[in-house]
């Protein structure tokens, strides 16, 4: 029985060439990784996409729920083809965009009845969830170098215990030390500990941090905050105006156990760090 495929389109102009990216070879795009999984056996040199194998199951299953027929659930990072899904022998394969394994309920119960009969409300909203999340369709770099193991602190370690404990094991976002300037050319009146790129979606803590006398505590606090950069995209308030830090981010960072011990830590050892 020949394929039937469908693909939501963008409200944006990016998915113009429906038929011939569909018609492209579906190549190796994700990565399954069990729910609790030693993120030191996964590769990290290149920036693929790693997929928490929980969250793709439990989308999964609200799919295979809501349809007439067995569903089997790919997550891409697909710009273009957002949503996809065909069926065959009696089988819907459906290709999704990752950004949809941490939306909100409505918005995956939107999902839901867009696969199942293309309800027009539900395309709508899907539509306003991707342009809200454009950041997360940027190109990565392929030459993205990643190095998450230091001479005293090992990023992927605190990662993985911060992953676990505050979000869930869900977090997807790449990290990586910082370039170290070569010689100084003078003192530095600030210093900028961590950073999160949402293009790239990875996580880069200065590697000034990677010292003896930098307690392990802090450097999870500066990941700790990046962390809630990727799980918290910048929201608008008011016209023409990004929010950074908005309310619900600081509280959510008071969450972090050694918040207050971190930011005693930054007062009394500032100057210190602005040498190294």
């Amino acid at each position: 029985m020949a394929a039937r495929t469908s693909s939501a389109l963008l409200p944006l102009s990016i998915s113009r060439q429906r038929g011939k990216q569909l018609a492209r070879p579906m190549g190796v795009v994700a990565i399954r990784i069990p729910e609790r999984v030693t993120l030191d056996a996964v590769p990290q040199l290149t920036p693929r996409l790693f997929v928490h194998e929980g969250a793709r199951q439990s989308l999964e299953r609200r799919l295979t729920a809501a349809l007439p027929r067995p569903v089997s659930l790919s997550i891409t990072d697909n710009r273009h083809a957002i949503i996809t899904h065909s069926e065959e022998r009696g089988v819907l394969h459906t290709r999704i965009h990752h950004m949809f394994l941490d939306a909100p309920q409505r918005v995956v119960s939107a999902l839901v009845r867009y696969v199942n009969n293309g309800d027009r409300k539900s395309s709508e909203l899907i539509g306003h969830y991707i342009e809200s999340n454009t950041q997360r369709l940027a190109r990565r770099s392929r030459n993205l170098k990643l190095s998450t193991q230091g001479k005293h602190h090992d990023l992927l370690q605190i990662f993985q215990q911060l992953n676990e404990k505050y979000f869930d094991g869900r977090m997807n976002a790449l990290l990586s030390w910082g370039t170290r300037r070569k010689t100084p050319t003078q003192k530095r009146k600030a210093i900028k500990v961590g950073s999160y790129s949402p293009q790239e979606r990875v996580i880069r803590i200065h590697p000034a941090l990677d010292r003896p006398w930098v307690p392990r505590y802090f450097v999870a606090h500066v990941m700790f905050h990046e962390m809630l950069h990727h799980d918290m995209p910048q929201t608008t308030r008011g016209p023409g105006r990004r929010t950074m830090h908005p309310p619900e981010f600081v509280e959510r960072e008071r969450e972090y156990r050694h918040h207050d011990r971190a930011l005693a830590w930054q007062r009394a050892h500032l100057s210190r760090l602005l040498r190294s």
